[in-house]
Protein backbone atom coordinates (compact mmCIF):
# COMPACT_ATOMS: atom_id res chain seq x y z
CA UNK A 1 0.00 0.00 0.00
CA UNK A 2 1.27 3.73 -1.12
CA UNK A 3 1.02 6.34 1.81
CA UNK A 4 0.88 9.58 -0.05
CA UNK A 5 1.64 12.91 2.16
CA UNK A 6 2.47 16.72 0.77
CA UNK A 7 6.41 17.64 1.25
CA UNK A 8 5.28 19.52 4.09
CA UNK A 9 3.75 16.65 5.72
CA UNK A 10 6.92 14.32 5.27
CA UNK A 11 9.96 17.30 5.96
CA UNK A 12 7.91 17.33 9.41
CA UNK A 13 8.08 13.92 9.74
CA UNK A 14 11.54 12.94 7.86
CA UNK A 15 13.16 16.16 7.68
CA UNK A 16 14.21 18.77 4.69
CA UNK A 17 16.16 16.42 2.53
CA UNK A 18 12.50 14.84 1.21
CA UNK A 19 12.26 18.36 -0.70
CA UNK A 20 15.32 17.54 -2.65
CA UNK A 21 15.08 13.57 -3.99
CA UNK A 22 18.08 13.88 -6.69
CA UNK A 23 19.33 10.76 -4.81
CA UNK A 24 17.63 8.33 -3.31
CA UNK A 25 17.03 8.78 0.76
CA UNK A 26 17.52 6.05 2.93
CA UNK A 27 15.87 6.25 6.19
CA UNK A 28 17.41 4.66 9.28
CA UNK A 29 16.23 3.26 12.20
CA UNK A 30 18.60 2.33 15.19
CA UNK A 31 21.06 2.48 12.60
CA UNK A 32 19.56 -0.04 10.75
CA UNK A 33 18.28 0.70 6.41
CA UNK A 34 14.54 0.77 7.01
CA UNK A 35 13.38 2.60 3.62
CA UNK A 36 14.24 4.17 1.03
CA UNK A 37 12.62 7.91 -0.18
CA UNK A 38 12.62 8.19 -4.14
CA UNK A 39 11.59 11.09 -6.25
CA UNK A 40 8.17 10.25 -8.08
CA UNK A 41 9.89 9.77 -11.60
CA UNK A 42 12.21 6.69 -10.26
CA UNK A 43 9.37 5.34 -8.65
CA UNK A 44 7.16 5.59 -12.05
CA UNK A 45 10.20 3.62 -13.41
CA UNK A 46 10.99 1.06 -10.68
CA UNK A 47 6.66 0.48 -11.12
CA UNK A 48 7.14 0.77 -14.72
CA UNK A 49 10.45 -2.09 -14.83
CA UNK A 50 8.39 -4.31 -12.00
CA UNK A 51 5.75 -4.81 -14.73
CA UNK A 52 7.62 -5.04 -17.43
CA UNK A 53 9.43 -7.87 -15.65
CA UNK A 54 6.14 -9.71 -14.52
CA UNK A 55 4.46 -9.58 -18.43
CA UNK A 56 7.80 -10.88 -19.52
CA UNK A 57 7.32 -13.96 -17.12
CA UNK A 58 4.16 -14.53 -18.07
CA UNK A 59 4.68 -14.40 -21.93
CA UNK A 60 7.53 -17.22 -20.54
CA UNK A 61 5.03 -19.38 -18.62
CA UNK A 62 2.59 -19.42 -22.16
CA UNK A 63 5.47 -19.86 -24.26
CA UNK A 64 6.79 -23.06 -21.77
CA UNK A 65 2.87 -24.27 -21.98
CA UNK A 66 2.02 -24.05 -25.55
CA UNK A 67 5.22 -25.91 -25.84
CA UNK A 68 4.25 -28.77 -23.58
CA UNK A 69 1.11 -28.74 -25.61
CA UNK A 70 2.97 -29.68 -28.89
CA UNK A 71 5.28 -31.64 -27.51
CA UNK A 72 2.03 -34.05 -26.08
CA UNK A 73 0.16 -34.07 -29.48
CA UNK A 74 3.41 -35.73 -30.88
CA UNK A 75 3.09 -39.09 -31.74
CA UNK A 76 5.30 -41.27 -29.44
CA UNK A 77 5.93 -45.08 -29.25
CA UNK A 78 6.90 -44.99 -26.31
CA UNK A 79 5.18 -45.71 -23.56
CA UNK A 80 4.89 -44.02 -20.15
CA UNK A 81 6.96 -46.33 -17.81
CA UNK A 82 9.52 -45.94 -20.43
CA UNK A 83 9.56 -41.99 -20.81
CA UNK A 84 9.57 -41.99 -16.79
CA UNK A 85 12.92 -44.30 -17.15
CA UNK A 86 14.56 -41.92 -19.50
CA UNK A 87 13.48 -38.66 -17.09
CA UNK A 88 14.89 -40.66 -14.09
CA UNK A 89 18.27 -41.92 -16.04
CA UNK A 90 18.50 -38.29 -17.24
CA UNK A 91 18.31 -37.21 -13.44
CA UNK A 92 20.99 -39.87 -12.73
CA UNK A 93 18.83 -41.61 -10.92
CA UNK A 94 17.16 -39.53 -8.73
CA UNK A 95 13.80 -39.00 -9.30
CA UNK A 96 11.96 -36.20 -7.62
CA UNK A 97 14.86 -33.84 -7.32
CA UNK A 98 15.80 -31.01 -9.16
Amino acid sequence: MTTTLSISEAAAVYGTAVADLQQPLILQQKGQPLAVMVSFEEYQHWRALAADEAQRRLAGWRALEELLEEVHRRPSDYTAEQIEAEISAARGGQRGTQ
